[in-house]
């Protein structure tokens, strides 16, 4: 058996594989607190389900060539998460098998203080043994330098997602219902998902931080200079502005939202996604109301019957 920390030797010959659309794929098995399914009737809430979808659907145009996890005789892997309900001690999950190009993220939801609306992370302890490929498989997922202060690209299995379920959320597709004092479920999902993606996660992220900006190439032409990062180095400097579909707005990862506003990926935020090592086509992104008449008549199958707010 060989260890985690063993030197790969195949990652670079993966450089190779064609690059393919990003699937993002909801597990709803720790959803224990009846956020995404009635609990009385176990029937999924579609409307909820159907805006995780919405979200995932603006990293549609994010395309790599991620290693499938398939676990064969003599490979073994683990990862601990929250759980996404907040419903016990951390998750450990093991061996599990992901698809090429696919992201797997627990989601769930429980009430807790007012204020915070959510938070995402991508596990801790993450261990795998037996083949070299399959190391990289778990720990890289195929891409070249993700790992230590120098990394320039990002590999990951998936994660959790976590809903603040005690905040009077604004569960709609698009913005006509959208009222002061209601946070938008949409944009929060969105900046989570985000995390997951490497904002304040990949070490490629990290690597660029200098003096509490970030000097990603991609992320300094479309701001214009160095972009100044809030206290911890995970989301942009809070009120950090860029645009959306031509119009300027607050950036989505900055580090909060205001009730009753909708705020989505900007020029800026997808910028940093191509520094931290994603091949990001935002032409093929869907537009919201686009998106919303796709979802007429989607049967929503789960895999199972940080923000704040100001």
């Amino acid at each position: 058996m060989k260890s985690l920390h063993k030197v790969l030797t195949a990652a670079g010959l993966l450089l190779a594989l064609p690059a393919h659309a990003l699937t993002i794929e909801f597990d709803y098995t720790y959803d224990t607190r009846g956020f995404f399914t009635d609990l009385t009737t176990g029937t999924p809430m579609t409307e909820r389900r159907a805006l995780l979808e919405q979200a995932a659907s603006f990293y549609s145009g994010f395309t790599d060539a991620l290693t499938a996890i398939t676990p064969q005789a003599g490979d073994s892997w683990s990862v601990q998460i929250t759980h996404p309900s907040l419903g016990g001690p951390l998750i450990t999950l093991s061996n599990i098998d992901i698809a090429a190009d696919t992201l797997r993220i627990y989601v769930g939801g429980s009430n807790s203080a007012p204020g915070v609306l959510g938070f995402a992370n991508t596990g801790f302890n993450l261990t795998a043994s037996g083949s070299d490929t399959f190391i990289d498989a778990v720990t890289t997922r195929g891409q070249e330098n993700t790992i230590g202060s120098t990394a320039t690209d990002y590999g990951v299995w998936g994660g959790m997602i976590w809903f603040n379920a005690a905040n009077d959320w604004y569960f709609g597709s698009d913005t006509s219902g959208l009222t002061a004092g209601h946070p938008d479920f949409l944009t929060t999902a969105t900046h989570e998902l985000g995390h997951i993606l490497g904002y304040g996660e990949a070490d490629s992220w990290l690597a660029q931080i200098d003096s509490g900006y970030f000097t990603g190439a991609a992320s300094v032409a479309a701001y214009g200079s160095a972009v100044p990062l809030d206290q911890y180095g995970s989301h942009w400097a809070n009120g950090t502005m860029s645009s959306y579909q031509g119009v300027a707005q607050e950036t989505l990862m900055d580090p909060s939202t205001t009730p009753g506003t909708r705020e989505l990926p900007t020029l800026l935020d997808y910028a940093a996604f191509k520094d931290i090592g994603w091949q990001v086509n935002v032409t093929t992104v869907p537009e919201p109301d686009t998106y919303a008449l796709l979802l007429t008549g989607l049967a929503l199958i789960g895999l199972s019957a940080r923000r704040r707010a100001v």
